[in-house]
């Protein structure tokens, strides 16, 4: 390719992502409140192995730091934007139910439409912490005094206690009514705290994600044997009933922020709203196996499409088989979005058990034997292509890299990986023509990996968990020069 085509397109946003739970805590008062808090500090779960017995009181500290960091983004990375999230529990730790809000609800019972109107928002004003609403604010606004175009992200995953009691849902699910996304109070709930973000922040806010990532959310809660997220379950009903939940809740979110965030702070807005979606290839292990073959194909459909396809077209395909009949159609509840976040990690080989019951308990994922990082994930550089190319085909919306990086502890894979992907992106964008606007590496810096906590290093920066003093790995220069140039 020639200089003028290895370009981005004219204002293509670079930037890195982080999210609160992962990155906030470290310095200062932690946040105690949400189901993530109380899922890695449970005796039972660290004995186990669910989780790593790792905390986010060991973070990087962002709560504190956060000026800074937005400061090294922009002058070592020459980032025009960032991607951040707002933790849910930090606003609201206490239950905001008996705030009174409409609910219209569907021919099957299904929450249609929430009403939150200026009494609903005066009721959440009195229950809100307005000191974590002004922490917030001096965050977003510190990221735009440094240049960067904030794209905040309404759920990244931790909702309050008060709303999911992990402990309580993974020992005796019957016996609680704090069952989190399985149940659609949780909807309810999810458009009061998005019509007050876009009410309250809406001024300096344009490009919002409602909801991070809702299959990992689903799939790794309610179906898989380790049982790592909360509340570590493993029934495919329930994965299908949070999936379906969760597509509900992205179009009352959409509509609540759209209605209350009436102000242009940039040319995107004044709300540009998406969702964020983790999209995989996936190849059957063995390719002469018609079973793994066949497999390979369910998973990229349960997997990929189905969450968009309800998203999209009120498609809900409740019995999996991948058809939709006339009951699982369900148009009313398409609300709207403007793009797509892609977050693209690795290839995967999947492989038939042959088991007795549920589609979505015999299958696996064969272990790595390639290219590896070091969470055993393959590094597929053209599978990016292949994912914004899908997106794009399919649902015809413009798409953003909101996600993508590589675990890499000994800083020996991240220029390549970063490279590499940026290539099959680029030629996404000039041979493929998919609208692709921006481009966010995951992480700006290492932090609490979730269930795996702070073992797995995926950030640009290193993080001393003791000084909190920000180390830049080799990959800093190389994605410096590409951002500021806006061309490989």
């Amino acid at each position: 390719m020639s200089d003028r085509e290895r370009a981005f397109p004219e204002g293509f946003l670079w930037g890195t992502a982080i999210s609160s739970f992962q990155v906030e805590m470290g310095r200062g008062k932690p946040i105690d409140c949400t189901d993530w808090w109380a899922w890695v500090h449970d005796k039972t779960n660290i004995d186990v192995k669910r989780v790593s017995g790792d905390t986010p009181t060991n973070g990087p500290g962002f709560w504190e730091l956060y000026d800074q960091d937005f400061e090294m983004a922009k002058e070592e990375l020459a980032s025009n934007t960032i991607r951040l999230s707002i933790d849910w529990g930090r606003l609201f730790p206490e239950s905001t139910r008996d705030v009174d809000a409409k609910v219209r609800r569907d021919l099957w019972n299904n929450v249609w439409e929430v009403e939150v109107d200026k009494d609903a928002m005066d009721q959440l004003s009195k229950k809100v912490d307005h000191d974590a609403v002004e922490r917030y604010r001096e965050i977003i606004n510190s990221a735009k005094s440094h240049g960067l175009t904030p794209m905040v992200t309404l759920y990244h995953w931790p909702i309050p206690l008060w709303l999911h009691d992990p402990i309580a849902c993974r020992d005796d699910l019957a016996g609680t009514d704090k069952k989190g996304w399985l149940m659609q109070d949780t909807i309810v709930e999810f458009a009061k705290y998005s019509a007050y973000v876009a009410k309250e922040l809406g001024d300096i806010i344009d490009l919002y994600c409602t909801l991070n990532e809702p299959r990992i959310t689903s799939e790794h809660g309610y179906l898989t044997e380790r049982g790592e997220f909360p509340p570590g379950l493993n029934d495919p009903s329930l994965f299908l009933l949070c999936l379906k939940h969760l597509a509900i809740a992205h179009g009352v979110s959409y509509q609540q922020v759209k209605r209350w965030d009436q102000i242009e702070a940039s040319s995107l807005g004044p709300a540009t709203v998406g969702i964020v979606a983790v999209l995989q290839t996936y190849e059957p292990n063995d390719p002469k196996s018609p079973e793994d073959v066949w497999w390979a194909k369910y998973i990229d459909y349960v997997y990929n499409e189905w969450n968009l396809n309800a998203v999209f077209r009120g498609d809900y395909d409740m019995n999996l088989n991948q058809m939709v009949e006339p009951w699982e159609q369900m148009p009313h509840q398409v609300k709207g979005c403007d793009y797509i976040g892609v977050n693209y990690y690795s290839n995967w080989h999947v492989k038939h058990k042959g088991q007795e019951g549920h589609p979505l308990l015999d299958f696996e994922f064969a272990p790595c034997t390639g290219d590896c990082t070091d969470y055993g994930w393959e590094i597929h550089p053209k599978g990016l292509r292949h994912v914004v190319n899908w997106a794009y085909q399919r649902y015809r919306r413009p798409i953003y890299v909101t996600e993508n990086g590589v675990a890499d502890a000994k800083d020996d894979t991240r220029v390549r990986y970063l490279t590499s992907h940026l290539d099959e992106l680029q030629k996404a964008i000039q041979i493929d023509e998919v609208p692709v606007k921006g481009y966010y590496y995951w992480s700006l810096m290492d932090n609490m990996e979730w269930a795996d906590g702070y073992k797995v290093q995926f950030g640009l920066y290193r993080v001393d968990r003791k000084t909190k003093e920000r180390t830049p790995t080799k990959a800093v220069k190389i994605f410096r020069e590409i951002a500021s140039a806006n061309r490989l």
